[in-house]
């Protein structure tokens, strides 16, 4: 009898036991997270006829904030006022330009770690000056929307009345490799005559240096643009007002005008720039836009550039509706109202690059 009765006391114990073990780890507080390390920040370069801070360039940090509200957003100023900023884009010599955004991202503290860049038409290919020239704080990944990498074989329209456009157009006109044209207009400064390329080499300020084409090669040009994570090249499909456009992929045109492939270029085939080298370790990236120049939505450039490239994550967070803009302006489809509309941003800008 005593037996029994210590048994089945023992057995009370084990189960009560058991029961108080399965109630603490029910109770048991969860492991704790770390805190999730904050995205890298965010730099923007705009593009010709455009402001830093401008309707479209905002709608844009919007949307990246809608997804990441604590990421850190700077975008390149050239001059003190919103106007003046514009007509920087136009008329001043590029290399100046250059050194004045080196020394502008040497001072934001919250770049010193390094950051991602993203550079809209001629911002592309100054993005990629900073990188060579200073890259001090460094960029990780690279992206260039509608850049013109290998320079312009004509200078562009205006597709809208605008004094600055036609102003820049009437001097370019008058002798692009005139030493006070090359001195004071930008879009001269990456102009790139295929028939005179001799010219072009000899006058030229600005694209045959930052392209390593002159004889005597800067090799930390090199260094400095393999050193990054990824070069990623957008070129619009439907691209008009940059000539060619496949210059967003490195790509040019000859006397008669028939696209020449970075591959099929002595710059990829001897290297000067590395871009052979970041091919080959996947560093490079070659897709597309649909439309015209600067013609995306609000949803392409997440789904395209914020996701993938900015904040490293997959293809969520869709918006419902997808529109496009026209006339090479920025939009911003705005998310949640009840007309979806799209509000045109740079209605006051010529943005032509």
């Amino acid at each position: 009898m005593r037996t029994t009765a210590l048994s089945i006391v023992l057995s009370l114990s084990v189960a009560t036991l058991g029961c108080l073990s399965l109630a603490s780890k029910a109770t048991a507080a969860p492991p704790m997270e770390k805190p999730s390390k904050p995205p890298r920040p965010v730099v923007f370069h705009h593009g010709m006829g455009d402001s830093a801070h401008s309707k479209g360039m905002n709608s844009i940090f919007d949307s990246i904030r809608l997804i990441a509200p604590e990421i850190f957003i700077h975008s390149i100023s050239l001059a003190e006022s919103e106007a003046d900023d514009q007509k920087a884009g136009y008329f001043g010599n590029v290399n100046q330009q250059i050194e004045h955004v080196c020394e502008q991202l040497k001072g934001v503290p919250e770049l010193q770690d390094g950051f991602n860049a993203v550079g809209f038409s001629q911002g592309g290919q100054f993005l990629r000056a900073y990188v060579q020239r200073c890259n001090d704080p460094p960029v990780h990944n690279l992206i260039t929307v509608g850049a013109q990498h290998n320079g312009v074989a004509d200078i562009p329209g205006c597709i809208e009345p605008s004094v600055s456009c036609k102003l820049m157009r009437a001097i370019a006109q008058g002798g692009v490799y005139n030493g006070y044209v090359q001195g004071r207009i930008v879009q001269a400064q990456y102009y790139k005559d295929p028939r005179n390329l001799a010219t072009y080499l000899s006058k030229n300020i600005f694209l045959p240096d930052i392209n390593n084409e002159l004889v005597t090669k800067n090799a930390a040009y090199k260094e400095r643009l393999t050193s990054i994570n990824k070069l990623v090249m957008f070129m619009f499909l439907e691209d008009v007002m940059v000539k060619p456009k496949e210059t967003a992929w490195f790509g040019f045109q000859d006397e008669e005008g028939e696209i020449i492939d970075l591959k099929d270029q002595d710059q990829y085939k001897e290297d000067w720039l590395g871009l052979k080298t970041m091919d080959k370790e996947g560093k490079l990236v070659f897709d597309v836009m649909e439309g015209e120049h600067m013609q995306f939505s609000i949803e392409d450039f997440t789904e395209k550039i914020t996701l993938p490239y900015l904040l490293n994550k997959g293809d969520d967070n869709k918006k419902k509706h997808r529109k496009h803009c026209k006339h090479g302006k920025h939009c911003r489809e705005v998310v949640g109202s009840p007309e979806s509309a799209l509000q045109w941003d740079m209605a006051q800008q010529q943005e032509v690059f």
